[in-house]
């Protein structure tokens, strides 16, 4: 069996032979959203990301792959994202279909991301499959039989000590209230008790407030202490073989195996994380616990009328956040790119700093900024647009950059992602508060 590892960095390309890639089921480069082409006579294939990071693995007879995507913010500290990513308005986390992964170590701390990507996980599952099946059990009935007699029980148990009207049986029902279905109600248990334990308070509340809406699906299945022999009562055969990967994550859950970092030995479901989803939903939810301003959800239209003055079509006008302050509105877009870097001239985008490293900003995102306020309810809003940076230690947080001559003032924020993004977190809020007052 061959036996690779490939790894890639997001948008990045690696070169493979043709064995490898004929070896591979193109559904799995598609659930990578990664894209293989080949020019002709050429010998390798060239394969390239998109905007997922994670590991996944591909196995069959012929061949056992391992797929290492890392962000392109060299040094980006992924969970501390995933820590604010609590509103999962995006789908920022994906458990592509494939073998599990062998990890580096296995993070026992609660990930919010990771706890409502399970809840929402289970509570479609319950949706869709949770039904009555089939539970065998044995009972000891009275004067009667059902289902299967047990004869050698009754002669020993029953008979023998006189009870005989105590008739053992073997009975099979229709439920709910299966060793599948108690599992992946302890599995929301268990996040309901996790999340007491992550960092931030509004991330608790958003992953609380999700179990007890999942809960209720499972009213009819009893709440068990799972153990070693409630595992090995699941089943994945037959009827039931649309449970295995809900179990198997399940089980990494109770067990405390949820991601890593890179390649190692501790086996988990293969993971990828949807980059830009995931900054976007993490600033969200640094946003919306702030005191300073609230985040609002409505969003106007955009109306488009023929010469006649009769209406045609609208569009939502729709900035990533709308933040309202004691002094009126701002309006923010999360930018997930590489900002702080000395790039090439390109036309398409402006080149802005002297003293400090210059930035590159794209044409297109400042014309939709200066667009966004031209909006009757938003006369005079502040905007700003935010871009992810990796410090280092010792690293202080860029102060905002701004963009002048397109209208009012257009601020560049700019949010620490990297090993020291905790402690740098406190700095971003106070960058952002001089908008709101």
């Amino acid at each position: 069996m061959l036996t690779e590892t490939i790894p890639l960095r997001e948008y990045g390309t690696a070169l493979v032979d043709d064995d490898l890639v004929q070896l591979v089921d193109e559904s799995f480069w598609n659930e990578l959203k990664i894209t293989a082409t080949r020019r002709p006579k050429e010998a390798q294939w060239q394969l390239k990301a998109d905007a997922l990071s994670g590991i996944a693995r591909y196995r069959s007879t012929d061949i056992d792959l391992t797929v290492v995507i890392e962000p392109k913010l060299r040094g980006a500290d992924v969970l501390f994202l995933a820590e604010h990513a609590y509103g999962q308005r995006g789908q920022v986390l994906r458990r592509p279909k494939g073998a599990r992964v062998g990890i580096d170590n296995a993070y026992t701390d609660p990930i919010a991301a990771l706890l409502i990507w399970y809840v929402d996980t289970v509570a479609d599952f319950a949706t869709r499959w949770l039904r009555r099946s089939y539970r065998t059990r044995e009972i000891v009935l009275t004067g009667q039989v059902r289902g299967r007699f047990l004869v050698s029980k009754y002669m020993t148990q029953s008979l023998a000590t006189g009870r005989n009207a105590e008739v053992p049986c073997v009975i099979t029902e229709r439920t709910i209230d299966t060793a599948n279905n108690r599992l992946l109600k302890a599995g929301l248990r268990e996040v309901a008790k996790l999340s007491s334990a992550l960092a931030v308070p509004a991330a608790r509340k958003a992953v609380k407030t999700a179990v007890n809406s999942a809960l209720p699906l499972f009213a009819g299945v009893a709440d068990t202490t799972i153990g070693p022999s409630e595992i090995r009562a699941t089943s994945t055969r037959g009827p039931e073989r649309h449970y295995a990967s809900i179990l198997q994550t399940t089980n990494d859950l109770l067990g405390g195996r949820q991601l890593g970092a890179q390649t190692g030995t501790n086996q988990v479901s293969s993971f990828m994380w949807a980059m830009p989803a995931l900054f976007q939903e993490a600033l969200r939810g640094i946003l919306e616990s702030s005191e300073d301003f609230t985040v609002e959800s409505k969003r106007p239209n955009a109306t488009i009328y023929d010469g006649a003055a009769h209406r045609l079509s609208s569009s939502k006008i729709d900035p990533d956040y709308v933040l309202r302050g004691a002094d009126g509105v701002m309006l923010f877009d999360a930018k997930y790119k590489e900002s702080l870097r000395f790039p090439s001239s390109d036309d398409e985008s402006l080149l802005i700093g002297n003293n400090g490293p210059k930035v590159r900003v794209s044409r297109g995102d400042l014309y939709q900024m200066a667009a966004y306020r031209q909006q009757p309810l938003w006369f005079g809003a502040e905007t700003a647009l935010v871009y992810p940076v990796v410090l280092l230690k010792g690293q202080a947080l860029p102060r905002p950059y701004e963009v002048r001559g397109i209208g009012a003032t257009i601020l560049l924020h700019f949010m620490d992602v990297g090993p020291n993004a905790r402690d740098n977190l406190a700095s971003f809020r106070e960058r952002i508060r001089p908008m709101a007052t």
